[in-house]
């Protein structure tokens, strides 16, 4: 047993406290010094990120990423959990194919993880969850609904409706025709269609604007939406950089959304991290869908609320409690019977992001020279992993699995 000293966020705001870890878990908070080792954390100190949506290509794709890079960039950029979507080169639908990708990553990851599964004809009992194709995006999957059998767990949906995209494709050379290929109506018309399947627990992720945020969340969905949606839009000069599903959206549709972090419609700050080459990404025309962007989540919203732009509240709420609630893990909160995840961050220290200091195996970023405030200190289960952007431990992430109520 051992103590963490600090300012600790819990319940809305600092406090002082003495945080008691047993096994990797907070066992008690206390006011006064236990009788325990204490080691004292600096900063102000958060609950560790939870990224529910991440596509860390293991395996299958590993010249891209692999779970020991996609994990090492997420624990470096302050997210202590993550959850991998089933669409590898080998899609993860059944038992099988679960426990193949699962012995694949081993024992690599330096953060906890859960597995999703794609929705088919079988149950995946140790799947967080079920990961829903309304179009086809990278890996070209496509989910028939209402032929699949279902969990009492999240339903993440790929919300961009196949019929539309098939009627608004054209060439496609730039960010903009990007945009009009798979246009927001079609995003629209997968949350009016989602709902007409009457599932629970439907989450969808990457929503563009705030339009279909609140569409979403009046049908009674859980929303997700993404840095790259929040900060870049199709006249931003980054080409084939910035291709990614759904499309980067025109210039008002994201400021728009920008200027609304705080609203009720937004549940979910996810990175949708799908890394590729930059060999892959030289012709505009050819290149995959998908932009790395797990280390960057948290050091960009962190950024953002130092410039007003989201509240301290909020930016924990959608990184960190309500990624790890929606997803049935004990995650997010620093709160008794909950995990020791923690990260100390200095408010003032605002760096710039650059590629080549990122830990993916891509080795780009679509934020190149965007700020972003990064964790000095990042602790799993109570064990330091993280000093000073620097791994400081063995890979020690542990696998999860969502129980069914």
């Amino acid at each position: 047993m051992e103590a963490f000293h600090g300012q600790f966020y819990m319940r809305g705001e600092f406090r002082e406290k003495y945080v008691v870890v047993d096994r990797g878990v907070i066992v008690d908070i206390k006011d006064e010094k236990p009788d325990t080792s204490v080691t004292s954390i600096p900063g102000h100190v958060l609950p560790g990120g939870v990224d529910m949506h991440v596509h860390f290509r293991d395996p299958g794709e590993n010249e891209k990423e692999d779970f020991r890079t996609g994990s090492l960039s997420a624990i470096s950029g302050g997210t202590t959990t993550v959850c991998d979507m089933p669409n590898n080169r080998i899609p993860i639908t059944d038992i099988t194919t679960f426990r193949s990708k699962l012995s694949a990553i081993g024992s690599r990851s330096f953060v906890d993880f859960g597995l999703y599964q794609a929705a088919s004809k079988e149950i995946v009992p140790d799947a967080i969850g079920q990961k829903i194709f309304l179009g086809k995006s990278t890996g070209g999957l496509l989910t028939e609904v209402d032929k699949c059998i279902w969990q009492d767990k999240v339903k993440v949906v790929h919300g961009e409706l196949q019929e539309c995209i098939e009627n608004n494709a054209r060439e496609n050379d730039s960010l903009v025709s990007h945009d009009m290929s798979r246009p927001l109506e079609c995003e629209l018309e997968a949350i009016e269609g989602m709902f007409k399947f009457r599932l629970e627990k439907v989450h969808m992720a990457h929503l563009t604007s705030l339009r279909s945020l609140e569409f979403a969340k009046s049908l009674g969905f859980t929303t997700e939406v993404t840095p790259h949606h929040i900060l870049l839009n199709s006249s931003a000069n980054i080409s084939s950089l910035g291709k990614v599903n759904p499309p980067l959206r025109k210039k008002s549709i994201q400021e728009e959304l920008l200027g609304n972090l705080e609203s009720r419609a937004i549940d979910v700050i996810a990175s949708d991290h799908a890394p590729h080459t930059l060999k892959d990404k030289e012709v505009f025309r050819d290149a995959p869908s998908g932009l790395p962007g797990v280390e960057t989540r948290v050091p960009l919203i962190l950024s953002s609320y130092r410039k007003g732009l989201i509240s301290l509240k909020k930016a924990i709420s959608s990184m960190m409690e309500r990624p790890a609630e929606i997803c049935r893990i004990n995650k997010g909160y620093i709160e008794k019977g909950f995990d020791a995840d923690f990260i100390s961050i200095n408010f003032r220290e605002i760096g710039r992001i650059k590629g080549e200091d990122l830990h993916s195996k891509c080795g780009w970023t679509p934020f190149e020279n965007f700020e972003g405030i990064f964790p000095k200190l990042v602790f799993l289960r109570g064990e330091l992993v993280v000093q000073e952007g620097e791994a400081v431990s063995s890979s020690s992430g542990v696998f999860l699995n969502a129980k069914e109520q």
